[in-house]
């Protein structure tokens, strides 16, 4: 929405200051867009007053706070107080309230809710409250204008500023819409089931923005709106959401009636003691896990008109109630106005006559001490559902998500029709009007490049794509010849002759394509329930011995399916232990052995062999020479990606991966990693220094170059608030690391590429591809951009489904200032270099090739394999959630490194390659 990192405090006390715009793309060819978002054509400049609210609450133990406010702000005795003033008011459902009225002395009003419900209170639980409104501050609103105008600097009046027109956005579509941050869901909108337990919704996300509009008659402001899918549990009983759950969670339960699934909640024995009776969790009730902190309300005999509602604290289980379980029929609790204790299911003949139908089921216990059978529960609507989708979940959900251009800008249009900002009262109370019209604005259309292999170029013009028949790899696998290399078939999941007919059709495949393949592969094939590594082990001396004793450069592994852990155990094996590269094929595309798939792998192969599927040549005459860089130029990217949370509640550590350009072209990158803490986004120096220093030291060799003059830094993956960190941690530790290895400090030019917004172009009729898309190359660097900062968006692929993203580059520090123009050009055309495909990618390929190394490298994880294996994960969580159910779970500061490449049994002339290579790709 903002530029936060303008208001973080430097170390040295300091405002950072970030790259201006040098200046607008005057030489590309222009063409005329949509973006989905809406100018702002008048800001007010009036005085808004911010109050804060503070309540004291009554009630032990104290309810959820956000509900009370919200209660209590809506209440009679708050609203009546706030209507002697003919000024709207904006809440922000907690502590903060904003008016153009002025009231100075503090407000303070005495809360009923029960009063004004109409109840009586209940005896010893008074349900009462004081609001305190009193005055904090004062907004000035012609603070942002000037700021806007560039006739003051960035402080915290800005920031207060869209803080407060942030809120005044969400306040009139909150009150009849499920609103979750900036996302609202109307309750009608388009649904679809992903199974029986969620359901995906679109919803409309709307925000304010600074723009770049000022400069073009508008506000300065803008309001980015665009279609949001989100995920949401399926409002129905709790015994149906949980047998859903249970029969999606695993392939290996299917619950065909109550009785099964109440079966697969029951408690276990605990397999490390065998000497007694001793229960623990069963995996079916651990995933129960999910559904705590849902609401629902109760609905049976005597409840019908109850509006309470309820959350879930956790579902009940204890020892005492052995491999029963806390059921209905055997949880006990002792009942208020009697003092008799009774079983659940006894209270409910008793007090409602109402027999339970499914009384094995475990108890639900509540954040408000109380305790219900699951068949009268209902979770309520528009909750939403925070786990990772399986893979038919996914699958679903792509399929609803995915828009073309023309229906998503038809959405938008409807969407911002449902916001209804024109009749908004409290946009008007404010002075703040809204273009209805999606903005117009002047895009530039970057030129394509050639791309050049080995004797020829293809043209792949506006279409975004170009075929590799007929063409020769600009650089073969020459010094790595594919001579003692090997096959081997898993789990005997394709015959022999299959695997030969493979074997025959690739070896065409890449020779057609100029590389060099000496010897045919040696097969093996192993059966099914072999353990990995030994299977690695053996099929790399069995290949070594069928060679005269020449270790193999190179594996080829058929998998029977998309097995993560398989493909994981056999990287770990090959990298780690052989410290050699290895391609992994799908045994159903090894069976057809189609030229286009032998096609796709050579490209792979050949990268990973050291050598260069294509370059962009220079221009003219200068065809042999660099095509941007005439100093010697070094290309980095990172990204950290984070690592998600086992069965076993273990966290995985972050992972800094960092790709490195390894040629004049910057066309081949070799890649390093390592672990970064635990959620840890800012590379810290003690690992930033062991990843990069041994890689400049090897870069200086491999280009015979003392020092680059030059540094790109693309960074991926930071939000704004953390440009500045990422100045002072990570650009700071490269300069100390260039000083002491080279000494000296070459330019830097440090580029943030984004692709989580929500910025969509539309170009005009018959100005994009078939689909409506933008075409590659499509430049938008007003508008939507930042007022001053020099950002702008680039769409540099071919959307194969729905509405391309495009990638927001923003160039945050630059030393080497390469002119606009060219430093647009050079970003754009080098994702025509990208190794492994025939159609350009959506994001520079340093940082493309960065995410996947270090999803690549989480198999290099100093941990026992086993803790990888779904299946061994299930096996030993015994009883450690029990046993760990008092405490929460804690993680180390520090995360182990990574394993190196290659152990004992590497061969040097593999250890000594592999890591410098595209050994991820």
């Amino acid at each position: 929405m903002i530029c936060a990192s303008q208001f973080i405090t430097r170390q040295d006390g300091k405002k950072p200051i970030f790259a201006a715009r040098p200046g607008y793309n005057e030489k590309d060819k222009p063409l005329n867009i949509r973006v989905n978002q809406y100018r702002v054509m008048q800001a007010t400049a009036v005085k808004v007053y911010q109050y804060a609210t503070n309540q004291k609450v009554a009630l032990i133990p104290e309810p959820p706070k956000a509900v009370v406010y919200k209660k209590c702000w809506a209440s009679h005795a708050v609203q009546s107080e706030l209507e002697r003033q003919p000024k709207v008011w904006l809440y922000d459902g907690r502590s903060l309230a904003w008016s153009i009225c002025n009231q100075q002395a503090p407000v303070k009003i005495l809360i009923d809710l029960d009063a004004e419900q109409g109840k009586p209170s209940r005896p010893g639980h008074p349900n009462q409250f004081t609001m305190l409104i009193r005055q904090t501050s004062t907004i000035y609103l012609d603070s942002l204008i000037s700021y806007l105008r560039g006739n003051s600097g960035w402080d915290n009046h800005i920031l207060e500023c869209m803080n407060f027109f942030d809120h005044a956005l969400r306040q009139k579509p909150s009150q009849t819409m499920t609103a979750i941050r900036r996302n609202f869901y109307h309750p009608n909108a388009p649904k679809r089931d992903l199974d029986g337990s969620i359901y995906a919704a679109k919803g409309i996300y709307a925000a304010f923005r600074l723009s770049e509009s000022i400069k073009n008659g508008g506000s300065g402001l803008g309001i980015n709106v665009d279609v949001a899918n989100t995920t949401f549990w399926k409002d129905q009983t709790l015994d149906k959401l949980v047998m859903n759950l249970i029969n999606i969670s695993s392939d290996k339960w299917n619950c065909r009636n109550y009785l099964d699934c109440a079966d697969l909640l029951k408690p276990v024995q605990w397999h490390l003691n065998t000497k007694v009776n001793e229960p623990t969790q069963s995996d079916a009730f651990k995933v129960l896990r999910r559904l705590h902190k849902l609401r629902f309300k109760v609905f049976h005999r005597g409840k019908n008109n109850d509006e309470k509602t309820y959350t879930i604290a956790r579902f009940a289980w204890h020892q005492k109630y052995m491999f029963e379980g806390a059921t209905a029929k055997n949880f006990t609790f002792v009942v208020r106005k009697t003092g008799e204790t009774r079983t659940v299911l006894d209270h409910y003949i008793k007090q409602y006559d109402v027999p339970l139908q499914y009384p094995l089921y475990p108890v639900i216990e509540t954040t408000r001490d109380g305790a219900f059978p699951i068949e009268v529960c209902h979770i309520l609507p528009w909750q939403r559902y925070n786990f990772k989708l399986n893979g038919p979940q996914t699958s679903d959900m792509i399929k609803f998500a995915v828009t073309r251009p023309t229906e998503r800008a038809k959405s938008i249009i409807e969407n911002v029709n449902r916001l209804g900002w024109g009749a908004d009262e409290y946009l008007k109370e404010f002075g703040i009007t809204v273009s209805s019209e999606m903005t117009k604005v002047q895009a530039r259309l970057l030129k394509p490049p050639l791309v050049s292999y080995k004797g020829t170029t293809a043209n792949p013009g506006t279409s975004g794509r170009w075929d590799l028949r007929n063409k020769v790899f600009y650089i073969n696998n020459k010094g790595r010849e594919l001579k003692s290399w090997g096959i081997a078939v898993m789990d005997n999941c394709v015959d022999l002759p299959a695997v030969q007919n493979f074997a025959r059709v690739f070896m065409k495949t890449y020779k057609d394509h100029g590389g060099l393949v000496e010897k045919p592969p040696h097969l093996t094939r192993f059966p099914r329930g072999k353990d990995l590594g030994d299977c690695y082990f053996e099929a790399y001396n069995s290949t070594k011995n069928a060679n005269g004793g020449e270790d193999p450069i190179m594996m080829f592994w058929v998998l029977p399916t998309k097995n993560s852990f398989a493909y994981h155990r056999l990287k770990k094996s090959g990298e780690c232990r052989f410290g050699m590269v290895s391609q992994m094929l799908n045994a159903a595309h090894v069976v057809k052995a189609q030229p286009q798939y032998c096609s796709n792998v050579s490209m792979k192969v050949n990268a990973k062999l050291g050598g260069t599927t294509c370059r962009v040549p220079g221009e003219g005459s200068n065809a042999s020479a660099p095509a941007f860089f005439q100093q010697p130029t070094m290309i980095i990217g990172l990204d950290v990606s984070h690592g998600s949370t086992n069965m076993k509640g273990e966290l995985e550590p972050s992972m800094a991966a960092m790709s490195i350009s390894w040629d004049k072209d910057a066309a081949r990158y070799a890649a390093f990693c390592q672990t970064n803490g635990y959620r840890q986004e800012i590379v810290n120096p003690a690992r930033m220094n062991s990843i990069f220093d041994r890689a400049l030291y090897k870069w200086t060799e491999a280009l015979s170059c003392k020092c680059p003059s030059h540094v790109f830094y693309f960074r991926d993956g930071v939000s704004e608030g953390q440009f500045q960190q990422v100045m002072d941690f990570e650009i700071s530790e490269l300069k100390k690391i260039f000083q002491k290895r080279c000494g000296r400090v070459p330019k830097f030019t440090v580029i943030v590429a984004t692709k989580r917004h929500h910025i969509r172009f539309f170009p005009e009729p018959n100005a994009g591809d078939r689909n409506g898309n933008p075409l590659p190359g499509t430049l938008v660097e007003k508008e939507v951009t930042h007022p001053f900062h020099y950002d702008f968006y680039l769409c540099s692929h071919t959307a194969i489904q729905g509405t391309a993203r495009p990638v927001h580059y923003h160039v945050i520090h630059d030393e080497i200032k390469m002119p606009t123009n060219l430093l647009q050009k050079m970003i754009y055309q080098q994702c025509y270099q990208y190794a492994r495909s025939t159609t350009p990618v959506s994001l520079h390929p340093a940082v493309y090739y960065a995410h996947l190394a270090g999803d690549r490298a989480r198999a290099h994880e100093n941990v026992e394999n086993d803790r990888k294996d779904p299946e061994a994960i299930k096996k030993a969580l015994s009883n450690w959630t029990a046993k760990k159910s008092s405490g929460s779970i804690t993680h180390p500061t520090e995360s182990l490194p990574l394993l190196p490449f290659g152990a004992k049994e590497a061969v040097d002339k593999n250890k000594n390659f592999t890591p410098f290579t595209m050994w991820y790709i």
